[in-house]
């Protein structure tokens, strides 16, 4: 058995008002020197003797080995790992077993099955990929060329996202009833812990739209969940800075790096190395500070952070 990703390891949520500017004017795009990757298993390491890519327009049933884990495995067909998970319905925290059959897609993406009142660009914005590659992957006529059942397979397609809150506001002075359709069931995930230090130097409060984490500069920031990056440059406050769109309206910010190794537009995992910890823009040392926005309102991190 086989465990591919390592276990790694509050306050009422505000509106609240950030000194740091946002307008395009103030961001300047950054192309990374390289990419770093978070193993996603120990095993992981030998990824250099793994063997090289196999070519193919097809998707290919593979049956699980003794040894193999996640990021070998997608290393071997060329896709991403989340490409693997996604498709077989499986999480970061899954285990695979040898004989245990997977689905590998022709590409990295999602495959989705068209229900009624879909269009191509719905989907598109969805999953935030291109529309016109959308349809030629799938050889389609042009966008209108689809029909309820229909498999798409969506090129570099990120699943959204669904974060769940720890955050559960006071209860009321006098007894209430809850509707029916009000439930506490989990049906999301908690977001990663962003860095190695714990060492938090400042909270989410009034007046400071994030959380605070001292490190080391040049340790890696890791992305608290899959998505897509949308802004990686400099702005005059937060110096250095990383945002990742995981869909349905939920995003996560990584400022004052002291190295960007994404660009915007890459797709990115779970534990992915997206920066390097710094002390650029208005930082008094090398920290993270690390924003979640929900419909782009700031929340508390920590009611979203595992």
């Amino acid at each position: 058995m086989a465990n591919y990703l390592e276990d790694q390891g509050t306050v009422q949520q505000l509106v609240v008002v950030t000194p740091f500017a946002e307008s395009d004017d103030d961001t300047t795009d950054v192309s990374p020197d390289s990419a770093s990757l978070v193993l996603l298993s120990p095993e992981d390491s030998e990824a250099n003797d793994a063997p090289l890519e196999i070519a193919r327009k097809k998707n290919v049933e593979y049956i699980v080995q003794s040894g193999d884990v996640i990021g070998a495995i997608a290393q071997k067909f060329g896709v991403s790992a989340n490409t693997i998970l996604w498709e077989n319905d499986l999480s970061w925290s899954s285990t695979i077993r040898p004989g245990q059959k997977l689905n590998i897609l022709q590409d990295s993406g999602i495959n989705y099955e068209i229900v009624s009142g879909d269009t191509v660009l719905a989907i598109a914005k969805k999953y935030q990929a291109d529309a016109d590659m959308i349809v030629k992957a799938n050889k389609m006529a042009d966008s209108s060329d689809i029909s309820i059942g229909d498999l798409l397979f969506i090129p570099d397609g990120v699943q959204p996202t669904r974060v769940v809150s720890s955050y559960r506001p006071p209860a009321a002075s006098t007894p209430s009833v809850t509707p029916p359709s009000a439930t506490n069931v989990n049906t999301g995930t908690k977001l990663l812990w962003p860095v190695i230090s714990h060492r938090i130097t400042q909270y989410y409060h009034w007046g400071h739209s994030g959380l605070d984490i001292g490190d080391k500069t040049g340790n890696p920031i890791y992305a608290a969940e899959s998505g897509k990056v949308e802004r990686a440059g400099w702005s005059k406050g937060y110096g250095y800075n990383v945002i990742v769109n995981h869909g349905n309206g939920v995003q996560t910010l990584y400022a004052h790096a002291s190295k960007l190794l994404v660009s915007v537009g890459d797709s990115v995992s779970r534990g992915e190395t997206i920066a390097l910890i710094g002390n650029t823009g208005w930082s008094t040392g090398p920290h993270l500070h690390m924003e979640v926005r929900i419909n782009k309102v700031r929340k508390n991190p920590l009611n979203y952070i595992k």
